[in-house]
């Protein structure tokens, strides 16, 4: 029987060598040899940035912070690593057996990657000198930049001498690149049979599996790295862990200040990630002086402002379009309006809410940005645009002067739409994910997942409600729900209780987070912090699933309600003349608790604009523009349409050259607000201070 055994091992043994010494003679084996390598002078590239630019970051450089960026670094590291070593990768491990073993395609494999991996350690280094100037990593902007610019030899010239040092080190990462290169295995084939050809020369030749099998292998294996390229291209673990690709913007997951993200991000990765996304160029409509007698973002308390400490808890709900609840429609269908927002209609009474109600965007991802720190989206998403690295401030990050603890909830993976990054960036100091809800035992866990997007409304809002009385007083929250989305579906359990609600299957998904809402304030009301709170309950965006006419239009795109709920009831009650929109929230709020230090808000204060002043403004593809009775969309140069939306709610009457007042009036102020926008973001202008 010990022989046996032993012969077992020993087989055992010997086939697992024959794995092992397979895979180390494999291409595969080398490419990946050849990666772990760039991996490393991309770290080098990392610590090298820190040591030249520690007169920039050194102040607010922690070993907490510095941690949490290399750990953080290793993501967009892999993004960039991916995105330029592709082609190497695929021409590598092509399955084409007339390639191996021909010194030719050898070559041609070395050089692009040390040709390729040498630009971008290049340009890694020449940033390490060029974010002394900018404060962030570099983006494809600069080749707009810079386009016409006459001295850049000289400058280029000057730097590298005054930083030598650099170009040695880089001579040595080139050096260290061809010489730590691990030629891929070659085979030649005879017979219909592969025979390996070992990259030393010299060494004999080992039979290989047949032709046959070496076509199905390579697929395999050229299948399986390409999902791994992807996966790292977009920054994730094979999907799993975001929705989207991470962009630059995501490095605040890992910092607490816009100058720390260039320790977490390379330039490669920059500057792939902001193709096409170049800022958009400053119009110049007014002077200085001008725009500001028209417009400014800039709010500045009246001295004397009286104080309130009351927590601050904001709803963001997925697609609770104005449209969908009842109360809100009362005139519609001559009073026969069917809705599906039986609790919200509810809530009506006891809430402030206006006459017209806008958000600033149609995407799920620029809500937080509106809602929390006023700035509405122009063309593309503040979150990945050219200016996401900028300082901003927000409700968190202002109230934190008053001492204020801060806390952001979503239901989804703690990755998904890049929320994490953007609250952090925007002062928030807390984060309640999927991962948070899952870790407490009292709602149901993994239980609870809905199957598609993360955990639904009601245990999730529950969680919420539970979580705010474990915070520290004062406190300011807010969540984004998740059940009202495609693919609309709602717990079994309320299968019957919701069904048949109405043309869509997301309305019995509105139903359900409506009857989740309920559950959650009656919840808080039982809290001993209820009675302190102001409460706002918005929509994120508007639906696509729209009924009537009236939401077909440009007015329709962006109605949703904006209910403030005080249950001191120091504030108004019931609808109230003029126009809300999301990024009044902030200043609105800031106002109310009598926040006395002056903020960067887009928005305006809607408890002191009188409702004859009272605008909205959106620019998702063209800038929207709201006011009195009028609504204009403007092409940057002149009013595209103008229509009253109150007479005309079906827009069929285009009153643009009419010679109405309102046109030259609202021409005049979406110009100033445009230039104060893109003024402000280009010089990255968003704080008061």
């Amino acid at each position: 029987m010990t022989t046996k055994m032993t012969t077992n091992n020993n087989a055992s043994t010997s086939f697992a060598g024959r794995i092992f010494n397979a895979f180390r003679r494999s291409t595969l084996c080398s490419v990946l040899i050849n990666l772990v390598w760039v991996y490393l002078l991309y770290e080098v590239c990392r610590l090298v940035f820190l040591w030249v630019n520690w007169g920039s970051l050194g102040e607010t450089m922690t070993w907490s912070v510095f941690l949490s960026a290399l750990s953080g670094g290793w993501r967009f590291d892999s993004s960039a690593i991916f995105y330029t070593n592709s082609l190497y990768i695929l021409l590598a491990l092509l399955p084409l057996h007339i390639k191996e073993g021909r010194r030719g395609y050898r070559a041609v494999l070395k050089w692009l990657y040390v040709g390729i991996n040498a630009l971008c350690l290049l340009i890694n280094l020449a940033d390490t000198v060029f974010f002394e100037f900018r404060g962030h990593r570099t983006t494809s902007a600069i080749f707009r930049e810079f386009g016409n610019e006459s001295n850049l030899g000289s400058i280029v010239g000057t730097e590298t001498l005054s930083h030598w040092y650099l170009v040695v080190l880089f001579a040595v990462m080139v050096y260290l690149l061809i010489k730590l290169y691990r030629q891929p295995a070659g085979c030649r084939y005879s017979g219909g049979r592969a025979m390996a050809q070992s990259p030393h020369d010299g060494e004999a030749e080992t039979p290989r599996k047949p032709l046959w099998r070496y076509y199905a292998v390579g697929i395999v294996i050229l299948a399986i790295m390409g999902l791994a390229a992807v996966c790292g291209m977009r920054g994730n673990i094979f999907f799993l862990s975001a929705t989207r690709p991470i962009s630059v913007n995501y490095a605040f997951r890992y910092v607490d200040q816009p100058i720390q993200t260039g320790l977490v991000l390379n330039t490669p990765f920059s500057m792939i990630r902001t193709i096409g996304q170049n800022a958009m160029e400053t119009p110049e409509y007014y002077t200085q002086a001008e725009l500001d007698a028209i417009y400014t973002p800039v709010h500045t308390p009246q001295p004397g402002i009286e104080k309130r400490r009351k927590n601050v808890v904001i709803l963001m709900v997925e697609s609770f379009a104005q449209e969908f609840i009842g109360g809100l429609n009362k005139d519609l269908d001559g009073g026969t309006y069917k809705g599906y927002t039986p609790y919200t209609d509810a809530m009506l009474d006891s809430c402030m809410y206006f006459e017209t109600m806008l958000c600033n965007t149609y995407f799920s991802i620029d809500a937080p940005p509106s809602v929390l720190a006023s700035i509405p989206r122009f063309e593309r998403s503040f979150v990945v645009s050219p200016h996401s690295l900028n300082h901003i401030n927000s409700i968190a990050s202002e109230l934190k002067n008053e001492g204020y603890t801060s806390a952001f909830f979503h239901g989804a993976d703690n990755e998904s739409l890049g929320f994490h990054a953007f609250t952090r960036q925007a002062g928030f100091e807390r984060y309640y994910g999927q991962d948070e809800f899952y870790a407490d035992p009292r709602f149901g866990g993994k239980a609870e997942f809905d199957g598609t997007w993360g955990v639904w409304d009601e245990p999730f809002l529950q969680f919420f409600c539970a979580t705010l009385t474990e915070l520290p007083q004062p406190f300011v929250a807010a969540v984004f729900t998740l059940s009202s989305h495609h693919p609309f579906k709602i717990p079994a359990k309320y299968a019957d209780r919701f069904k048949d609600e109405g043309l869509f299957e997301l309305h019995k998904c509105i139903r359900y987070t409506d009857y989740s809402i309920h559950q959650f304030f009656e919840s808080a009301r039982k809290q001993p912090w209820f009675d302190n709170t102001i409460f706002v309950l918005t929509a994120d965006h508007t639906s696509a699933k729209r009924t009537h006419a009236e939401y077909k239009t440009t007015m329709g795109d962006y109605r949703v309600p904006i209910l403030i709920y005080d249950p001191s009831g120091e504030l108004p009650r019931g609808q109230q003349p003029g126009i809300a929109q999301q990024i009044d929230i902030m200043p609105t709020l800031l106002n109310y608790l009598g926040y006395d230090r002056p903020y960067v808000a887009f928005g305006k204060d809607l408890l002191n604009t009188p409702a004859e002043d009272s605008w909205a403004f959106a620019a998702n593809s063209i800038p929207t523009y709201v006011k009195g009775d009028y609504v204009m969309t403007f092409d940057g140069s002149e009013p595209v349409s103008l229509f009253n939306y109150r007479e005309d709610p079906l827009e069929n009457n285009n009153l643009v050259g009419k010679g109405l007042p309102q046109e030259a009036e609202m021409l005049r102020e979406v110009k100033a607000i445009v230039q104060s926008y893109l003024t402000r973001m280009n010089n990255d202008q968003l704080t008061a201070r």
